[in-house]
């Protein structure tokens, strides 16, 4: 649906993590820019590309790096066995939650 403006506005509430929003306030202040247009900004790539303008995927894990990471996790716990304490922190890890 491709419709010309005609100068009026919607008004969107959106609830947000309080950190985000400082931390994109900053950016966006840096660009030159405020949160209401970047949020514009963004909805208007949505309908041009019909879709996320950008790629959104879960964060790739290297097995590599997870197996040397409960193998040190193990190292330090002794029993041979992945704990459920170290299964979580693999879990977070591999989630991009945590960093390596």
């Amino acid at each position: 649906m491709n419709k010309m403006s005609n100068n009026k506005t919607e008004l969107i509430h959106i609830r947000i993590e309080p950190d985000v929003k400082e931390q994109s306030e900053y950016i966006f202040k840096k660009l030159g820019v405020n949160t209401s247009y970047a949020v514009s900004m963004f909805l208007n790539q949505v309908i041009l590309r019909g879709g996320f303008p950008f790629e959104i995927e879960l964060p790739k894990v290297n097995n590599d790096e997870l197996t040397e990471l409960a193998a040190i996790l193990e190292s330090t716990a002794g029993s041979g066995e992945i704990s459920q304490k170290n299964k979580n922190i693999l879990t977070l890890y591999s989630t991009g939650q945590i960093d390596y």
